[in-house]
């Protein structure tokens, strides 16, 4: 994390961060901070017009600024490059991306970007020194860090937002076997994409994100109205100074308390100490305060402030909060049967506060019940009331933590450094706690399929289990009936039921409603109880049933789902490189016309995918599929994610079309597929001997390349696979049913348990686990994949 100077919290006590949904972005700092390069991400990602003030200046003046600088002087080339930044500023208001030059640094343009960023988000980039270094071309390093502290401040001053620009320097062997992956071009640009799209929908009110927009079930509820949600604490000096392994530290928690990005939201905590211990201690180094309103510049999901400070010093920090939900934090020695604990909650809900954070030290085992106590208080006293987080910290203290409802502070075995009041209990054994004391209850899961013998699912979903401390078993019942579920879903225990081959279809005449995703897609592949119907017999919004889970009894109802749309959806957005983003003359192509074929036509439909082939080999079944997606889209049944829904009206846009035969040309008004998914088996079935099925190579001349994705796992070493991989060089990815799979039993997990599921291990549960057709493990096929499992995004 960059310091913050001693003059940095005059500059940021003014600064707001509400802005309209469409106020333009301006992006500044140093030479080889990589502005330009994401400027071209977010204006294509928002469907912005990019504006840089170098090319502007030129635009103008016919020169460079080198040139007119060197041509008219330094004195008229500060002129002319205000006047420029000054009609840009006030031209563009709304709908651009403004890529600000070293004039930026001058006095007049720090005036003419301070003032700006009282109505529109200034983002200050930062760049690690080796990078910019290398950038530069520079031989010493020392001058490049002299470069950096003597314009970091300026750029701080004139900016009300910061984001760091990581570098990554992941390395990938040209020459893949049948186990690795035929990598995106510039993998580091495409993490780069998605840290700043996620910075910049936290930091403003830009929705609608494609990039970014969340599928899995827990995105729809927020973290904080969910029950039994973990903060993992880690305090930034081990961040800084040691190798943790931050997705390790993840697993079983919904929050992460002070640390860079991850899937989880961020929740940034600054100790407080009273103000002559702070100053007796650091004399005049940052403030708490200076460290609060830097932390604001991160844009993080949350932050605490302490509520020992005044009620002046809180408003002007709720002030420039923008779009962080603040948590009002306080941890004091008195007796939770005290007024002053409700004057403390009441006072943080009048300040505008999003949650309350209380906590004390336990001196005896009696103060998690005086807790309770209290909690009892402000829920009969308060409506409408903010979220409340109340706990007692200390050994003796540990009971109250494993009960509370939100967002509970806990450690790792991996955390070494802790203080008084840090956290001493896990996610795991939190978790346990609950299901020893039987507010939780083992459940009981299984895949069903007449085939389902050769599943990796159970490993997968144990494994995830075991490592979220839930005592949940999860088992295979291969059965050629599919009515045998009954007696699964009348055991008191049934916690849920993965759908395979050939059930997907005919189990849904056993459900009581089906979600929106699985009644368009015409098929299921998940089955969860209800054990609660509201009072008109319907099923419960999606927080209601994630509440009662974990929890047996009779069930009610059976809701049926869709994740494989999900897990194709996943795969082939990561797949995709930046050069093939999604637009409207992308295509698309589907071989198949099976249940799988239909959710993967479902996810190119949720990613904004406008034309899409199918190929199937009875061309009457790929037909009947057209009809089923067209009928559905004439009558705007689907329901399109958000972003696309913004971006593509559900009417003549969308062409989908069958492709008769292999030695057909491809349609000359269309672009060449960059996406293509197979979901025909990969082997054998029966008396039925494997398609070995290969693209027509007239059907791969993207120039760009693109992704392919083959959804079946019982043989990854297909002749369709093998040609995409002798593609690399020309910018051709390969996805396959190992990479599925976990994707969406990610999502399963979520449905089944409530909770985010424990990704990279379930991925590598998943390799580890794999045989192949004769039943035997592929070490060539899955051990360089399992090596590099860390280096998926999450």
């Amino acid at each position: 994390m960059p310091l913050v100077n001693a003059t940095y919290r005059a500059a940021s006590t003014s600064l707001q961060r509400s802005f309209i949904s469409d106020a333009s972005i301006v992006l500044l700092g140093a030479r080889g901070t990589g502005k330009s390069t994401l400027g071209v991400i977010a204006a294509t990602a928002f469907q912005r017009r990019l504006i840089d003030t170098d090319f502007a200046f030129k635009e103008a003046t016919g020169q460079s600024t080198a040139v007119f600088r060197k041509t008219h002087g330094s004195s008229e080339y500060q002129k002319r490059a205000i006047e420029i930044l000054r009609n840009v500023l006030h031209a563009n208001p709304t709908r651009c991306v403004i890529v600000c030059g070293l004039v930026s640094l001058s006095r007049d343009g720090q005036v003419l970007l301070t003032e700006y960023g009282r109505t529109h988000p200034v983002i200050h980039i930062l760049r690690d020194v080796d990078a910019i270094q290398a950038y530069l071309n520079v031989a010493e390093k020392s001058k490049v860090a002299e470069l950096l502290d003597a314009t970091e401040k300026t750029f701080r001053a004139s900016s009300n937002l910061e984001f760091f620009n990581q570098s990554d320097f992941l390395q990938f062997d040209p020459e893949l076997s049948p186990g690795q992956r035929s990598p995106a071009p510039r993998p580091t640009l495409k993490k780069a994409e998605r840290h700043f799209l996620k910075f910049l929908a936290l930091a403003t009110k830009i929705e609608n994100i494609p990039a970014l927009e969340e599928a899995y079930p827990l995105s729809r509820v927020r973290v904080d109205s969910r029950s039994f949600t973990y903060a993992v604490s880690v305090p930034l000096s081990q961040i800084m100074t040691s190798s943790l392994d931050m997705e390790r530290l993840e697993e079983g928690a919904d929050v992460f308390e002070m640390k860079v990005g991850k899937i989880v939201p961020i929740l940034y905590h600054v100790k407080w100490r009273d103000r002559k211990a702070q100053a007796d201690k650091y004399g005049s180094s940052p403030s708490y305060l200076d460290l609060v309103h830097h932390g604001l510049r991160l844009a993080p999901e949350f932050a605490t402030l302490d509520l020992s400070l005044s009620d002046d010093e809180i408003r002007e920090v709720v002030k420039s909060k923008g779009s962080t939900r603040l948590i009002a934090h306080l941890h004091s020695a008195e007796p939770w049967h005290l007024e002053s604990w409700v004057h403390a909650y009441q006072r943080a809900q009048n300040l505008g506060f999003d949650i309350v954070r209380l906590c004390r030290a336990a001196t005896c085992v009696e103060d998690n019940f005086a807790v309770d106590g209290f909690k009892a208080k402000i829920n009969a006293v308060e409506s409408n009331s903010i979220p409340l987080i109340a706990y007692n910290t200390g050994s003796l203290g540990r009971t109250s933590c494993c009960f509370n409802p939100i967002m509970t502070p806990v450690t790792h075995e991996d955390i070494t450094s802790r203080g008084p009041e840090s956290p001493i209990i896990s996610a795991m054994e939190a978790t346990r706690a609950l299901y020893s004391s039987f507010v939780f209850e083992p459940m009981r899961f299984y895949i069903m399929g007449a085939s389902a013998g050769y599943s990796l699912s159970p490993a997968m979903h144990s494994a995830a289990y075991r490592a979220c401390g839930m005592p949940h078993t999860y088992t295979t019942h291969q059965t050629p009936s599919v009515g045998e579920i009954r007696a699964l879903v009348n055991d008191p225990q049934f916690g849920g039921c993965s759908i395979s081959l050939p059930f997907k279809l005919e189990v849904i005449a056993l459900t009581h409603s089906l979600s929106c995703h699985a009644k368009a897609i015409g098929a299921i592949n998940t089955l969860i109880p209800v054990r609660h119907l509201l009072e008109d017999g319907s099923i419960p919004e999606d927080l209601q049933l994630f509440k009662e889970r974990n929890r047996s009894g009779p069930v009610q109802a059976l809701y049926g789902e869709n994740t494989d749309w999900i897990g194709i959806r996943a795969c082939v957005r990561r797949g995709l490189s930046p050069a093939n983003a999604v637009s409207p003359r992308t295509t698309a192509l589907i071989v198949g016309a099976g249940g799988m074929a239909r959710a993967a036509i479902y996810a190119m439909l949720q990613l904004g995918v406008r034309n899409i082939f199918i190929y199937n080999r009875t061309n009457s079944n790929a037909e009947k599929l057209i009809k089923h997606f067209r009928g559905l889209l004439d009558d705007s049944t689907i329901r399109l994610a958000t972003s696309v829904r913004a971006r593509m009206p559900l009417d003549s846009q969308i062409h989908m079309q069958s492709i008769h035969s292999l030695h057909q040309t491809w349609p000359k008004d269309f672009r060449d597929p960059t996406i293509v998914v197979s979901c025909i088996p990969t082997h054998g079935i029966g008396e039925n001997p494997s398609p070995d099925f290969t693209i027509p190579e007239q059907w791969l001349q993207s120039r760009t390349g693109g992704v392919v994705m083959e959804v079946a796992y019982r043989n990854v070493r297909t002749p369709l696979l093998d040609q995409i991989r002798a593609k690399s060089a020309l910018g051709w990815v390969t996805m396959d049913g190992l990479d599925l799979l976990p994707e969406q039993g990610f999502a399963q997990f979520e449905l089944f348990t409530g909770r985010r599921a424990p990704r990279r291990l379930m991925r590598a549960e998943v390799l580890r686990n794999y045989r192949d057709e004769q039943g035997r493990p592929d070490p060539e096929a899955t051990q360089w994949r399992l090596e590099h499992v860390g280096e998926q995004e999450p």
